[in-house]
């Protein structure tokens, strides 16, 4: 698919798909550094380190790469991406954050939700960068979206939803228009990418293998920062230029 009609997909659909984005060895480099961070090889802040609440022995989750390890700093302005999301929110580019999602196998799901509500950011037009370092299935715990959905605004995250102690938050489907979702089914390498306020979910991983996924967030270094002002982060500049006054 030509880059032209990547943007109008994320556009009218509010996502797109690239095949192949990554060569096995880049890959393999991701991987190899997150193996190190969860053997304790790398310094790493241990408080961005979630852990599976059904078996606290594994990972479940690992926040803020890119701010902590200048490897995926790197990688995060990898132009392979850049590229394709300057052509959808511009040329002048912040990083806002980062997980890694390890989905362990009988890793659990993630409910419906979106993730600007969650961004203290406006206007609500991110775009993430979600690189698959497994192969991405149904059975293993795929992304769902609904094609769309970002044109229905934020919608209120009413229905509690515990993962293991904590308490989060998600839409109920009650409150959902008709809708249709599709699964994102990648191959290790590719990427997908989607708008902030795409409603999505994902699968609990029904297979013996993990299922490992980076979501990447880019704003507009036009952006503004709608939380507690003595809160807000030191957003690095990924593309372009900073803006006074914004984030």
């Amino acid at each position: 698919m030509v880059m032209e009609n990547f943007v109008r997909q994320f556009k009218d659909e509010g996502y797109f798909t690239s095949l192949e984005l990554f060569s096995p060895s880049e890959i393999k480099s991701i991987c190899s550094i997150i193996d190190r961070i969860e053997a304790g090889e790398i310094d790493f802040p241990r408080h961005k380190i979630e852990h599976d609440p059904h078996n606290p022995s594994r990972l479940r989750k690992i926040n803020d790469l890119a701010e902590n390890d200048s490897f995926f700093f790197n990688f995060a302005k990898n132009q392979k991406i850049i590229e394709l999301v300057k052509k959808c929110i511009g040329k002048d580019i912040k990083l806002f954050g980062d997980q890694l999602f390890m989905k362990p196998p009988g890793g659990i799901e993630k409910t419906r939700h979106q993730d600007s509500p969650y961004f203290p950011i406006e206007p609500m037009e991110l775009i993430s960068c979600w690189i698959a370092l497994d192969n991405v299935t149904e059975q293993n715990g795929c992304m769902w979206l609904i094609p769309k959905s970002h044109f229905w605004g934020a919608i209120e995250h009413s229905e509690k939803w515990m993962v293991g102690t904590r308490e989060d938050m998600c839409i109920p489907e009650k409150n959902l228009p008709d809708f249709k979702e599709i699964p994102i089914l990648l191959k290790s390498g590719s990427a997908s990418f989607h708008h902030s306020l795409i409603v999505h979910r994902s699968g609990a991983n029904k297979t013996k293998q993990p299922r490992r996924g980076w979501a990447i967030h880019y704003m507009s270094s036009k952006s503004r920062w709608t939380g507690d002002i003595d809160s807000k982060p030191d957003f690095k500049l990924i593309n372009g230029k900073s803006f006074p006054g914004c984030v």
